[in-house]
């Protein structure tokens, strides 16, 4: 992989990724990636098929919240993200809505020789799904997870809140919740949005806010642990966040502009357009809910903080009043091109320890791969609480195990294994010759030559073989005595039918009441259980599984039906 990374790092634009000061440095990063499929579609991860490992490794990510992966649980597997070999994932799909948000939370594996302190910083020692706690636990499936032992538990759940509107709020797969060893929470979000402007859209939303902020306000002051809430927030902060509102404004004359509206002038447009700015702070439900517990950058002062003000904007803290730095952009208008856009995607954070330690928090709009770009902040740990727990070996939400994800062997490697098979054999064979002459071998159906390379037709079963068409096959006699008898199908032949193929993807077909070997199938009508795979009997069959529509049986097959597991 590290040759890969050097090959990739020569390229535009990644060269500009600022490199981690040191050894202890935790580089949190936020990406609305707007499909985790077509993320490889953008140069420069067009270069590489799929690799996340890679993706993160060049982003020099520890911890790394991705939004939108537009997954479902029959999907995942076929984007490498869920079983990566550097980072552990944790990821929470929707539940109703297929193909639709979705976020993940990486962490990365620390190596053995890595400093403590980095490694109690990235280990996680509990993982749950969902805002609410009323989904059930991946780890004891038959309690929740706010009904867990309080050890176990990562808790702050909201107590005043119906079951079923709970469970709406988690069914859409918005959250990602983690608790580190260094006794820090870590919440990986996609909050709703709201575009369509809907009355119902907009009371999910506020319920949603209102409920992750109580909740990570009961963390800090309740429980002692501080919290990071990273993720595509859907709101705005600041006047200066929001490109669209300060054109409207500057048309109504209601505010003034500054001369290069970008840069760190935003402190003079701020100074200019004081109330404007004040104003903007509670001009929508969201905005004033994020707000009132976000500690104001206009007016850091301790003296001017409510109560219930206690996250930190780690990019405006790094950044001062900088203008134009914005984290998503209307791509169908060139929005982009002309940096048109928005700052909803953030880093925040509870802990006067972290921010005071922040080197670098920054966006990088010159990284590709969706409508928005990426956010970073870099933490120089030099301090921190461990807790005094015994960490679990696995937790059963970490995205391998949860979705039950295997790394599949591409189907050329079982025709390179047969092949080096043959080519050790020829090699024993005839230890001495250093050269072997190739030899033309015709078409037609004579016995294969010794020492020649076997058929590719020998690599796949052939179905009802017999004595007669064995002897009939000269890619299948034996060189030093005729086949007398019928041949059982076994794991130990060689596949020649996609049925064959099919039978070792899904198990050995077995025999319906006719003693006929079954035959696969998909299921097609009912939209239940559309996709399904399931055997039947072979004879004159046209019935879809689970299909109670009418669907008429054939006149010759039997009523075998078993599911393909």
């Amino acid at each position: 992989m590290e040759g890969k990374v050097e090959k990739v790092q020569r390229n535009e634009p990644l060269n500009k990724i600022e490199n981690k000061n040191s050894s202890n440095t935790i580089r949190y990063i936020s990406f609305n990636v707007n499909g985790a499929k077509t993320l490889f579609n953008y140069h420069p991860w067009n270069q590489f098929q799929q690799n996340y490992d890679l993706f993160f490794s060049l982003l020099q990510g520890d911890v790394i919240s991705l939004q939108e992966l537009k997954l479902s649980p029959n999907n995942i597997s076929s984007v490498n993200i869920g079983n990566l070999s550097k980072f552990k994932s944790y990821i929470s799909l929707p539940k109703t809505k297929k193909g639709y948000s979705g976020v993940g939370l990486f962490v990365r594996i620390p190596e053995p020789e890595e400093p403590e302190l980095l490694r109690h910083n990235l280990t996680v020692i509990k993982a749950e799904e969902g805002l609410t706690g009323f989904l059930n636990s991946a780890d004891y499936p038959q309690l929740r997870y706010r009904e867990l032992d309080k050890e176990l538990l990562i808790g702050g759940y909201p107590e005043d809140i119906e079951e079923t509107k709970a469970l709406k709020l988690d069914s859409e797969g918005r959250c990602v919740c983690i608790e580190l060893a260094c006794n820090v929470v870590v919440f990986s979000l996609y909050c709703p949005a709201n575009s369509v402007g809907s009355e119902e859209g907009e009371s999910y939303r506020l319920e949603f806010l209102k409920i992750l902020l109580d909740r990570c306000y009961y963390l800090k002051h309740a429980m002692g642990k501080d919290v990071i809430i990273i993720g595509d927030i859907n709101v705005s902060l600041d006047l200066i966040d929001h490109a669209d509102t300060i054109n409207e404004k500057v048309k109504q004359r209601l505010v003034k502009p500054v001369r290069n509206g970008e840069g760190n002038n935003g402190m003079e447009f701020e100074e200019i357009n004081h109330q404007e700015c004040l104003d903007f702070k509670a001009s929508t439900p969201a905005r004033k809910l994020l707000n009132s517990y976000t500690i104001s950058t206009l007016d850091p002062s301790p003296v001017n903080r409510s109560e219930l003000q206690f996250l930190y904007d780690t990019t405006r803290y790094a950044q001062g009043r900088r203008m134009g730095m914005y984290t998503v952009w209307n791509t169908l208008t060139g929005a982009r091109q002309s940096n048109y856009g928005s700052r909803i995607d953030l880093i925040l954070t509870s802990s006067d320890i972290l921010l005071k330690s922040i080197s670098k928090a920054n966006i990088w709009p010159y990284i590709m791969g969706s409508d928005h770009c990426p956010t970073f902040t870099d933490f120089d740990i030099t301090d921190s609480k461990p807790l005094e727990i015994e960490t679990p070996i696995k937790l059963k939400f970490e995205a391998r195990l949860f979705y039950k994800l295997v790394k599949h062997r591409d189907i050329s490697q079982m025709f390179s294994v047969s092949q080096s098979k043959n080519k050790r054999l020829e090699t024993d064979s005839d230890s001495s010759s250093k050269k072997r002459k190739l030899e033309y071998v015709t078409r037609k159906t004579t016995p294969t030559p010794k020492n020649q390379q076997t058929s590719i037709g020998n690599f796949f079963f052939k179905e009802n073989m017999t004595s007669s068409n064995l002897e009939n096959d000269p890619a299948s006699q034996s060189e030093t005595k005729p086949v007398d008898k019928p041949i059982k199908e076994s794991t130990n032949m060689k596949p020649t039918s996609i049925i064959s193929i099919s039978n070792l993807i899904h198990g050995e077909a077995p025999k319906c009441y006719h003693g006929d070997m079954c035959k696969l199938k998909t299921s097609l009508l009912n939209t239940k259980t559309r996709g399904k795979k399931f055997w039947c009997c072979p004879r004159n069959t046209f019935a879809d599984a689970g299909n109670d529509n009418g669907s008429k049986i054939g006149e010759h097959q039997c009523s075998f039906f078993k599911w393909v597991k």
